[in-house]
């Protein structure tokens, strides 16, 4: 078992989702993307008042130590530490970013409640490497408008919400996903206000295929929206089919236990169907403005499965990161939130 829960007199339960956190590699070191979840099946409302993580080699000595604590006020970077009873909290990891030679093959995560009350849990994550050989979906300029770093929705998925349970979401299948538009060389997204689709410059863009694929799921029908007129989702018809928050959409099947999400395409763009066999770089479908999207994009994310499984790492290769005066080429490496991009094949 990889992740161990230890509990305080039956009332208070550590765990982890995914149960086996990931560690991303990168630009600057490691990211550690997972949830604490801890649940009070006690009689009395619980507060956490300290967090704090330690980072143990294999002879469990401590290697470093990070803490979130009253003293300072650190531990009111975690706006909801209230637990009532017999309710669930989720704290996203709030220790997010690690040095890259540090070994985090164990870290022991101690929380201290009001009451002095006490419960741990040792984490033991592991390395993730893409097996897809992926490419950016996109040509051109790319923005990130919004990936997964910590501060970003995709990362905020609390699975113990109103909307998350009624749609029966235990899991973060958008834990490192990715908002992408095209910009210009100023770095703007469009031209105008941006209200109609039509101003803005990734709208109707070739969507191309990351990576070699079986199509698995499809849609290719539905509205687009714009800027301030969003594609209206009633409540009853997202819960028989949650996908529609999605829009257009292509799931593809890389064979390796990866699959490639990619949505929000231009209605009528789609060009594939279930079944299909595609090619990297083969354009799948359009940049579109449908389902539950603020403006035209592409949400791309790599997870385990074509349901509703947990996200994935994804890394890419052969593009150029922007760094002010110049692209740098990079062979193979991560991407994330603000990064502007060019692809160099």
């Amino acid at each position: 078992m990889s992740t161990l829960a230890l509990l305080l007199a039956g009332t208070i339960t550590l765990t982890t989702i995914p149960p086996t956190p990931l560690i991303e590699r990168t630009k600057s070191g490691q990211a550690l993307n997972f949830d604490l979840v801890i649940t009070n099946s006690g009689a009395s409302a619980i507060t956490i008042e300290e967090i704090e993580a330690s980072v143990l080699n294999a002879k469990d000595a401590l290697v470093l130590q990070r803490r979130l604590m009253s003293n300072g006020a650190s531990i009111e970077t975690i706006p909801n530490r209230r637990i009532e009873p017999g309710a669930r909290l989720v704290v996203f990891n709030p220790f997010y970013e690690f040095e890259p030679d540090v070994d985090l093959k164990k870290i022991r995560f101690d929380l201290t409640f009001d009451d002095q009350q006490h419960a741990s849990i040792v984490v033991q994550p592991r390395v993730h490497e893409t097996k897809a050989d992926l490419i950016l979906p996109l040509r051109g300029r790319v923005f990130v408008h919004d990936g997964h770093d910590f501060y970003s929705h995709h990362r905020r998925l609390d699975v113990t919400g109103t909307m998350t349970t009624a749609l029966g979401v235990n899991e973060n299948m958008t834990r490192y996903a990715y908002d992408f538009t095209v910009v210009d060389e100023r770095g703007a997204m469009h031209k105008g206000d941006g209200e109609n689709n039509e101003d803005w410059f990734g709208f109707g863009t070739p969507i191309l295929a990351p990576a070699n694929g079986i199509v698995v799921k499809a849609a290719a029908t539905r509205p687009d929206g714009a800027k301030s007129k969003p594609v209206p989702l009633q409540m009853d018809e997202v819960l028989k089919d949650i996908t529609l928050i999605f829009g257009n959409f292509v799931i593809l099947d890389h064979g390796n236990g990866e699959f490639s999400f990619l949505a929000h395409m231009r209605n009528g763009s789609v060009t594939v169907k279930p079944g299909d066999r595609v090619k990297q770089g083969q354009k799948i479908g359009e940049m579109g403005c449908s389902g539950d999207a603020m403006f035209p994009h592409l949400h791309y994310q790599l997870q385990r499965d074509a349901s509703l499984g947990e996200g994935l790492p994804s890394y890419f290769r052969d593009y150029r990161r922007f760094t002010g005066d110049a692209f740098v080429r990079v062979t193979r490496g991560q991407i994330d939130t603000g990064d502007i991009v060019e692809t160099t094949r």
